[in-house]
């Protein structure tokens, strides 16, 4: 029986080559983003997942309430790490963790080489797999661990534990000797620094921070085998709030918490937690490509569905004879969803090859993230194929399967019935599958205006013509400087301490009985002109002047809203509860972090060359390539002993525009596919219609009606379902476009009514185009033909 089953399946699809190349085709697509998005939202569950301890481990965050406001966050203060370790015996291991970034050279050859200093304990903590050296020899702090890719760029080989590596900590540089290598950390890991080393050695680093500095930060993580020991320490880490809370009156702690290691990436993510680690993915990378995915299946399943009554069109006398010669509806239904689930097999295979080329386009868009297919070894992904096929299956199936059978046979026989037009079920798909493909053609649209408005966006300051490079100190600023400003082409140099995209620090100030957290970062002469801030009340900071350096301040317009001052000039804040700040200038808003993150308030304090640690240039825009190569060229005579920093402030600015030009790119292949299959899907009923409608169409000419009036009978009823999917398709993108911006950006355009407008016409084009033909040709038919066939 499953022989003529599968006989009579071949049978039909040879005899409906183009209907079914067209569905297993679609259908594959489909199946192939979903490949696509299983391995992606495997990268974004397996995070930090091959850490064997993860259930066991526990980063120490604390709880800051400042104005009503509730934050986490995943550091803490240096010295508790020291506190729990002798005070805390359940916390079985403890390690602390800071990162730098710092050279290595190897004889003349300089490189550049992320380091992270840690505790002894932390090897015995996090699963590393190590391929030469011991990591009992952390405690050694001599010693470095080399991830295998640095040490190949350092020596050309991984066979190098116990060689000498110098390591380059801006003018000064420190011996040290390779004492393991490990294999490169997986990108869905929280730790991917390329080496590692003894925690004292930060210290050599960060030369102003003590041991014992309750002001200073790290990220503190603990193991703690016995779980039900969790609610002890959680109230002995308590007593430790006192601490902190004497030093720092401006961060006070309101509780300390242990935040599980095991999902603490996704979390930290969603709630923008300030750590010195890796997060995991965006929630919107996550979750835009199974949106697409199943999107495009629904899409395939529901033109297979039309199709299939189509197809069953065809197969009516079969149908009947088959019932008359014993055939139960059941046997039908079963012979109807096994050819439809046959056809999905195909797609399947299909599929499988198509997910390999689309998951090779997805790792060409993201740098940081690279999929990795493996369908063997991973039962979990067995079972996926598994369901798409019973999914797909039953979805583009079940009704034609059910519909069909249920005919009585004697009408088929008779000829008395005719399958084909369109019913309820038929526009309801029709309609879904146009609204999802004016969903995705307004996504693309609405995504690409973003892309325009957010490259046209004002952040406040020149991102396009300035290059920023960092070094020591203010005598290293002024030797650089001199050198520089011997190129014409050099409009302006500046120094400063931080700067924007750069470094900044946050505290409170005090205006009367109100207090908020600002931005501050601390400039030198010339800073504003240099970064191309606009002053826009006031004046700038008056050169060597001791009186600005110690108490003047420009703000942004941003704080002066925040504080409600019409009239900002003068107005007195305290800083530190007792250092009194005067307002002598006010600049346009300034975006510190983009458009990621809300834009805060930002105050600007002067400061003396000897802190300058940042050399800012102007250059016009088509000399920056020039400039920059000069600025190079400069670095590696002055500093030969290190590698040139510099970097194109707009380069900030490139992960917004990847992002944003990367879901176009989603989008647009969306729309692409969903389009043509809600045109397959419209011409096949269309077609039906007409077959439906022939003798009509036949007598109607015959009375004398126009080729116009003829389209207009046949167009109106899937005129009407495309206005129904309009509205549905312009809701749902509304709602979806607004959903996926806001939770990437919190400075974005939303959708607009040109976003609308186009994407409808874009749709009814193509339907015109797509149905145009089909009816003008039955339009035009000779009614003699039509009748005498009936």
């Amino acid at each position: 029986m499953i022989k003529n089953y599968l006989l009579i399946t071949l049978r039909s699809m040879m005899k409906n080559k183009l209907f079914i190349f067209i569905n297993v085709f679609g259908m594959a697509i489909g199946i192939g983003c979903c490949i696509v998005a299983y391995f992606n939202w495997e990268f974004d569950a397996s995070f930090n997942t091959h850490h064997l301890n993860s259930d066991k481990i526990y980063r120490v965050s604390q709880v800051r309430e400042f104005e009503n406001n509730t934050k986490l966050y995943g550091y803490t203060s240096l010295p508790m790490g020291a506190a729990i370790r002798q005070n805390i015996p359940d916390a079985e291991k403890v390690t602390r963790l800071n990162r730098s970034w710092s050279n290595y050279k190897v004889e003349d050859n300089l490189f550049p080489g992320g380091v992270a200093y840690v505790d002894p304990d932390f090897f015995d903590m996090f699963t590393f797999e190590f391929i030469d050296g011991n990591p009992a020899d952390l405690k050694d702090k001599s010693k470095v661990f080399l991830s295998d890719e640095l040490a190949r760029k350092l020596f050309g080989s991984i066979d190098v534990v116990g060689k000498q590596v110098t390591q380059v900590l801006g003018a000064d540089v420190k011996e040290l000797t390779v004492g393991g290598i490990f294999k490169k950390q997986p990108q869905g890991s929280s730790f991917r620094f390329q080496s590692y080393m003894h925690y004292d050695n930060y210290f050599d680093d960060a030369k102003d921070v003590k041991e014992d500095e309750w002001k200073h930060w790290t990220s503190l993580f603990v193991m703690v085998n016995n779980p039900d020991r969790l609610d002890v320490i959680h109230k002995q880490l308590q007593g430790y709030r006192e601490n902190n809370n004497k030093v720092r009156e401006d961060f006070i702690v309101k509780e300390y918490v242990l935040d599980p290691f095991v999902g603490m990436a996704q979390r930290d993510e969603i709630n923008d937690t300030w750590n010195e680690t890796w997060d995991a993915n965006s929630r919107a990378a996550v979750h835009a490509p199974t949106i697409m995915a199943v999107l495009i299946l629904l899409i395939a399943c529901f033109n297979m569905t039309n199709t299939s009554i189509a197809i069953s069109s065809r197969r009516l006398k079969e149908i009947g004879i088959r019932k008359v010669m014993g055939s139960m509806r059941s046997q039908l239904i079963f012979q109807f969803i096994g050819e439809t689930m046959f056809i999905c097999f195909l797609s399947l295979v299909i599929g499988l090859v198509l997910g390999e080329v689309l998951l090779s386009s997805w790792n060409a868009l993201w740098e940081e993230m690279k999929l990795t297919s493996h369908y063997i070894d991973d039962p979990g992904f067995l079972f996926f194929l598994i369901g798409i096929l019973v999914f797909t299956g039953i979805i583009a199936g079940s009704y034609p399967a059910f519909y069909i059978s249920g005919f009585e046979p004697v009408g088929i026989l008779k000829g008395k019935l005719k399958l084909g037009g369109t019913n309820m079920f038929t526009r309801v798909l029709l309609c879904l599958q146009y609204a999802i493909s004016l969903l995705a053609i307004v996504c693309s649209i609405a995504f690409y205006e973003n892309s325009k408005y957010q490259r046209e966006f004002d952040l406040g300051f020149n991102e396009e013509g300035v290059i920023i490079a960092y070094v020591e100190n203010g005598n290293e600023y002024e030797t650089y400087r001199n050198a520089l400003v011997q190129n014409k082409d050099i409009q302006a140099v500046a120094g400063s301490k931080h700067s924007i995209f750069s470094s900044r620090y946050k505290d409170p100030v005090k205006f009367e009985s109100k207090q908020v957290e600002v931005d501050i970062i601390d400039v030198g002469d010339d800073y504003l002109s240099t970064m191309g801030l606009t002053l826009i009340e006031g004046r700038d900071f008056k050169k060597e002047s001791e009186t600005d350096r110690k108490e003047s301040i420009i703000i942004t317009k941003k704080m002066a809203d925040t504080f409600k001052w019409d009239k900002p000039l003068g107005k007195e804040i305290l800083w530190h509860d007792t250092v009194k700040l005067y307002v002598v200038g006010v600049v346009k808003d300034v975006y510190t972090v983009g458009l990621w993150a809300e834009m805060e308030p930002m105050m600007l304090r002067y400061t003396e060359p000897a802190q300058y640690t940042h050399v800012i240039v102007n250059t016009p825009v088509n000399k920056l390539t020039e400039v920059y190569a000069f600025m190079e060229k400069e670095w590696k005579q002055i500093f030969p002993n290190r590698l040139y920093n510099g970097r194109y402030l707009h380069e900030e600015m490139k992960e917004a525009f990847t992002v944003n030009d990367n879901i176009v790119k989603m989008f647009v292949f969306l729309g692409i596919v969903a389009m043509t299959l809600s045109a397959t899907g419209l011409f096949t009923l269309v077609s039906l219609n007409i077959i439906r409608k022939m003798k009509e169409i036949g007598v109607r000419k015959v009375l004398g009606a126009s080729i116009g009036n003829i389209t207009r009978i046949i167009n109106t009823e899937f005129i009407v379902i495309l206005m129904i999917a309009s509205v549905l398709g312009c809701l749902l993108g509304y709602y979806l476009v607004d959903a996926l911006m806001d939770s990437i950006w919190d400075y974005y355009q939303n959708t607009t009514t040109f976003t609308f407008i186009v994407s409808v016409v874009v749709m009814l084009v193509i339907s015109g185009i797509t149905i145009g033909y089909k009816v003008f040709s039955a339009a035009s038919m000779n009614p003699v033909s039509t009748l005498r066939d009936e």
